[in-house]
């Protein structure tokens, strides 16, 4: 069939009634660049890189029907098959050194080849449960080197995929015996953590000032390494407090605290960016302490979202003007 016939086409290889003889081989298959982007799991800015750099091996434009593109599926195919990811090996030292040996996260950057160990936080703040748990944790994250070996020769490539599913946390109740010592998965989920592996990370950066050094060192029998940090439940749920996750002590727990959508809502604003960029140029000095905070779990920490009560917005509302 004749490119110049393409606006008969729509979708991914599907046609509107075209004769039998007329239809696309799969050879002649041409796709666009919404569909590459759902097919092979790239972005629209990737493929206009590629497409306007001659170096970049990506396939010519078949075909253009006003400002649309069009590549043949099987060039296309074939380049993503060509950067498919080679299967990882790790130097004969590596694989014949203590396999039980632990590894600072220096240490484990270096084994990886990563530069900067800023590779691994990314790692704990965007992809809870990708890299492993630290197999020790006292004064910082340490991993066996057998570990880190088993990860780097089994995780998988770049491309389409989802993250590894991070291992449940504990629901740990806020009531219970204030002076009960909990490990670091316990206070991970008190705190509003992901992961277990997150809190160590963002804990071994200094990013939780909140949580004073731990109460205790506790070793367990039968288990080796170094002891276990180890916090009260009293101070862990003072640091909760502190960060917003838990409400202040004296404050009703069930009191409705909303967030910035839902108090431009009741302000009259039209949205929540409008509502946060008066707050910035303090125009609404009533609400320049918020009642709380809702941290994102599995991050570390950051962002935090305001929440307000909904009974003190209602109030300020019927106190102030209406906004244009």
């Amino acid at each position: 069939m004749a490119l110049s016939n393409l606006s008969r086409w729509t979708g991914a290889g599907t046609t509107r009634s075209l004769p039998k003889e007329a239809q696309m081989s799969p050879a002649e298959r041409l796709v666009d660049t919404t569909q590459i982007v759902s097919e092979f799991g790239t972005s629209k800015p990737r493929i206009s890189e590629w497409s306007n750099n001659p170096d970049s091996g990506f396939p010519a434009v078949a075909h253009t029907q006003g400002r649309k593109r069009y590549w043949r599926h099987a060039e296309v195919a074939a380049f993503f098959a060509q950067r498919a990811p080679k299967k990882r090996t790790l130097p004969a030292a590596v694989l014949e050194a203590d396999q039980d040996e632990l590894l600072t996260k220096r240490e484990v950057a270096a084994l990886l080849g990563y530069t900067r160990t800023s590779t691994i936080d990314a790692y704990f703040r965007d992809r809870p449960g990708y890299f492993p748990e630290p197999d020790e944790d006292i004064d910082a994250p340490m991993w066996r080197r057998g570990t880190i070996v088993t990860w780097a020769t089994s995780r998988p490539g770049k491309g389409r995929r989802g993250p590894a599913p991070a291992a449940a946390l504990p629901d740990v109740p806020v009531e219970g015996d204030p002076d009960e010592l909990l490990g670091t998965a316990e206070v991970a989920s008190l705190l509003g953590y992901g992961s277990a592996a997150s809190f160590s990370s963002a804990l071994s950066q200094g990013r939780i000032p909140q949580l004073p050094q731990p109460d205790t060192l506790h070793r367990e029998e039968g288990r080796r390494g170094g002891p276990r940090k180890k916090w009260r439940r009293s101070t862990v749920l003072a640091a909760a407090r502190e960060r917003g996750v838990l409400p202040k002590a004296g404050q009703d727990e069930n009191e409705d605290l909303v967030g910035a959508a839902e108090a431009a809502r009741i302000l009259g604003y039209s949205n929540a960016d409008s509502l946060l960029s008066a707050l910035a140029h303090g125009l609404l000095p009533d609400l320049e302490h918020p009642d709380g905070f809702e941290y994102r779990r599995g991050s570390a920490g950051r962002p935090r979202q305001q929440r307000w009560s909904r009974t003190r917005l209602q109030e300020l509302a019927e106190r102030r003007s209406p906004v244009s």
